[in-house]
């Protein structure tokens, strides 16, 4: 077990109701013990996909992001994984694989990266907030994928406490705006760059820890009021 799936176990002990987004190296005892614990993927590779998808996981718990990534590529996986785009070309890209790859009337479901407003640094891929409308417009355009999830990206760098809660209910909030915006279901949300500024939440001590704990609380109690989507924790 490494270093990084020691601190989700921490960190998801502290916030039940999420669960864990693995993203990094990729053995087969690595994918068995994520499908142990019920854990998802965040796949780098296509040969990542495949070798989650031979273990055994479910391909809802396979996210592929399409960023940077070559249409044969997106081609090579389609059908047994969760993309994820950060643009509106990696979306036409989806669309068109899944066109010639899916049976007649079926849609590839995807998320959408999406940077929450007040923690955008400017660096990361994904829509902004002012872009869902138009993205609206040219999503009705393509027949083949339909929009069912999110990928929160936001700037956590010194979050802890109070303010790392902020951010967990900002997510959800900037999930709920897309589902009105687009519109679209919501099957799961991410809140990323979450679980290490959470670990730090805990060295911080309890009242910090408290503080997170009755975000994080709220935020799955609206979201089985609600949604009722995964919510992920990275």
């Amino acid at each position: 077990m490494n270093d990084r799936i020691k601190k989700a176990e921490s960190v998801l002990e502290m916030l039940p109701g999420f669960q864990y987004l693995y993203k990094g190296e990729v053995y087969t005892e690595t994918m068995k013990y994520l499908i142990k614990k019920g854990w998802a993927l965040e796949a780098e590779d296509c040969g990542s996909v495949h070798l989650a998808s031979l273990a055994g996981m479910d391909r809802n718990d396979i996210y592929f992001q399409a960023l940077d990534k070559e249409p044969a590529a997106i081609k090579a996986v389609i059908g047994t994984c969760r993309f994820v785009a950060s643009s509106l070309k990696e979306i036409e890209l989806i669309n068109e694989a899944a066109a010639g790859n899916l049976a007649p009337g079926h849609l590839e479901v995807i998320g959408i990266a999406v940077i929450a407003e007040a923690y955008d640094d400017g660096t990361m891929p994904g829509f902004r907030v002012e872009e869902l409308s138009q993205l609206a417009v040219e999503a009705r355009k393509l027949r083949s994928i339909s929009i069912r999830g999110c990928f929160i990206k936001g700037n956590t760098k010194g979050l802890s406490g109070e303010t790392l809660g902020r951010y967990f209910r900002d997510c959800y909030e900037t999930a709920k705006l897309v589902t009105t915006t687009i519109p679209c279901g919501m099957s799961y949300i991410n809140v990323g760059n979450s679980i290490e500024s959470s670990e730090q939440t805990m060295i911080s001590g309890q009242e910090a820890q408290e503080k997170l704990q009755t975000a994080a609380k709220i935020m799955t109690n609206q979201n089985q009021t609600a949604f009722y989507a995964k919510l992920l924790l990275q």
